[in-house]
């Protein structure tokens, strides 16, 4: 069972070739966006306004945080994470025109993948972990998870674990974290398990659902 930090740079594995591992995330980000879009598509216009049972952030209110979002300053970003975890508030709001209904929303996120996989700089894994969450807040509304590609679900896993407030990191310290369906695992010690949509939305704090221990076998390396 292979620590998911094996495949990042700096790592203590054994020595390989690693000239096609990046810290470029335009393509995992782009593809992530692209599923929202396509799930925003097959939406109607009364998605707009539904969230999920535990989770009181809408559809519209996903959307607005995650175009908010784009081409933030680090140091806002930053600022306003620290806000998050102490329960002040979220993003400060846009000066741009938000998406007013699914449709509208699908178009212009489709345009944000298709310029940042056109840009010349880098994506940051924090617009990564921007998407993936979105990705999990609105397919958990929609009734229907969006997919989101193993290693962008993994880096944001990683991140949100090394920086996770107080309440998240009690549970998960001196453990790790292993999803069942992404074949990634982070941290050391007894594993904790659960789909890699269940961890992400655990990490970053939406709903109250734990991740569970792994059970006697059930991770193939016992008799």
């Amino acid at each position: 069972m292979a620590d998911f930090a094996r495949y990042l740079p700096l790592s203590q594995r054994s020595r390989v070739d690693e000239r096609g591992v990046t810290s470029d995330r335009r393509e995992p980000t782009a593809t992530v966006l692209g599923s929202i879009a396509t799930a925003l598509r097959a939406a109607d216009d009364d998605a707009w306004t539904v969230h999920a049972d535990d989770d009181a952030t809408t559809v519209a209110e996903a959307v607005a945080e995650l175009v908010a979002g784009f081409d933030r300053a680090p140091a806002r970003r930053a600022l306003e994470s620290a806000q998050h975890a102490l329960g002040m508030g979220g993003h400060t709001p846009s000066t741009e025109a938000q998406p007013e209904g699914p449709a509208d929303a699908a178009a212009a996120l489709e345009a944000r993948a298709f310029a940042i996989t056109e840009r010349p700089q880098p994506t940051r894994l924090v617009e990564l972990d921007d998407a993936v969450v979105a990705a999990v807040r609105i397919g958990d509304a929609l009734g229907a998870p969006i997919p989101v590609p193993a290693l962008a679900s993994g880096a944001v896993a990683l991140r949100r674990a090394a920086g996770a407030p107080t309440p998240i990191r009690a549970v998960i310290s001196g453990h790790s974290l292993h999803a069942t369906d992404a074949a990634w695992t982070i941290g050391h010690g007894p594993v904790l398990v659960g789909t890699a949509h269940e961890l992400i939305r655990f990490l970053a704090g939406i709903g109250t659902q734990a991740p569970r221990l792994a059970r006697r076998g059930e991770l193939g390396d016992e008799a």
